[in-house]
């Protein structure tokens, strides 16, 4: 089946290690952040490689990408760790262009990709930290046994 240049299947996952990859506009579209976009940046570029007997490495736990399209112009981006005690992918943030937002094309994509690296690492199990529970579950996620509890100073 041939798909038009503006199908979410003709984009490519690119693994990178620095977030100054990742146009600004995709932080920023991350409804209900709980941190700036700066922060984001400056956090990531901490994590993602990691310093040990005077090398600098990947960090193989912290999984950062961006989407592009076949001109390598940057459609979005996908920060995933690997909860090694837990024996899971957790999914942190991803955001894509909009015009991929249609009908769930999105997170079938984003699916894909998570259950491509689930399986390569051998992994139990995928969570993914949503404010849109409803939306992922028509995509197969369930809800976790587990709840997310959380303590403001308020």
């Amino acid at each position: 089946m041939k798909t038009n240049d503006k199908s979410i299947e003709n984009l490519k996952w690119v693994r990178i290690f620095d977030p100054v990859h990742i146009p600004k506009e995709y932080i920023d579209q991350i409804k209900h952040k709980d941190f700036t976009t700066e922060k984001f940046y400056e956090y990531l570029a901490k994590i993602s490689l990691i310093e040990k007997d005077d090398l600098i490495n990947i960090n193989p736990y912290s999984l950062l990408f961006v989407l592009v399209d076949d001109n390598n112009k940057s459609k979005g981006m996908l920060w995933m760790v690997i909860n090694t005690l837990a024996n899971a992918l957790v999914i942190n943030n991803f955001s894509i262009d909009k015009e991929y937002w249609g009908n769930g094309c999105a997170v079938n994509f984003l699916t894909k990709k998570a259950i491509e690296i689930k399986e390569k690492e051998n992994l139990e199990r995928v969570y993914w930290i949503t404010r849109s529970p409803k939306h992922s579950e028509k995509f197969g996620f369930k809800r976790s046994k587990n709840t997310l509890m959380e303590y403001t100073n308020g």
